[in-house]
């Protein structure tokens, strides 16, 4: 997310390189760049991903959760558990409860990656995917790239939008903004039960929160969702647990 869009160890390319034709594009993809104008699209896909560390050169996805959404409105949902073929640490396993037994008859993200890519480009229209939308997008999207490019072999390339990245733009007097923090911030729950499906559906709910929000009480008209810098990781915790 020549014919690669995907860098070493699964960092993507600069917008620079898209821009000057250095990474060409791939028939039915789209360039994975975040997009800075501060607005909110209508239909667009929320993902989540559960994984076994940080870094997707040397760790794995055990959990796909995705949630389609048309006019501000859930309509589809893709959910799968991957085995990632290693033993699944047992702090990661305390977060999320994921255990080995969870997916040891599952899938290897070799089979499922392609079928979620293929789900995820359903277009709308015929011709453009939504852009996906995540929280601390960019952990999840490097895991999506560097797998599609080493293990699966197949492309991917996106545009998306991060919440976390929103939060930061819209509420800078707050210090955190973990998705944890948002959900209760918002009124959306109580608890993130750090599970990928339960995540993408509360990440939808704090984008379409925000989405009401700015249009009963900001003028967006100086604000870019690229004002703070983004992160790989948001806020790093005992463990090195990623509690986004």
């Amino acid at each position: 997310m020549s014919t690669s869009h995907i860098g070493v160890f699964g960092v993507p390319p600069t917008d620079h390189e898209y821009e000057s034709g250095t990474v060409a594009p791939l028939t039915n993809s789209i360039q994975r760049i975040t997009d800075d104008r501060a607005g909110f699209p209508l239909n667009y896909v929320t993902l989540d991903l559960e994984t076994t560390g940080l870094y997707p050169n040397r760790c794995a996805i055990t959990e796909i959760g995705a949630v389609r959404v048309r006019n501000g409105k859930i309509v589809d949902q893709f959910q799968q558990l991957i085995n990632p073929r290693r033993p699944i640490p047992r702090q990661i396993t305390a977060l999320t409860g994921i255990s080995d037994a969870m997916v040891a008859d599952q899938d290897p993200i070799d089979d499922v990656l392609p079928q979620f890519i293929d789900w995820l480009a359903e277009p709308l229209d015929g011709s453009t995917p939504e852009p996906i939308v995540g929280h601390n997008v960019s952990f999840d999207l490097r895991f999506l790239e560097y797998n599609a490019q080493h293990v699966a072999g197949i492309p991917f390339a996106c545009m998306d939008y991060d919440t976390m990245q929103i939060s930061r733009v819209l509420f800078p007097e707050h210090r955190h903004h973990r998705l944890a923090d948002l959900i209760v911030r918002f009124g959306i729950a109580d608890n993130e039960e750090h599970r990928a499906l339960s995540d993408a559906i509360q990440t939808q709910q704090c984008f379409e929160w925000m989405r009401g929000y700015t249009t009963s009480h900001r003028d967006l008209s100086h604000l870019g969702w690229r004002m703070i810098p983004s992160k790989v990781s948001a806020e790093i915790f005992d463990h090195q647990l990623v509690l986004r």
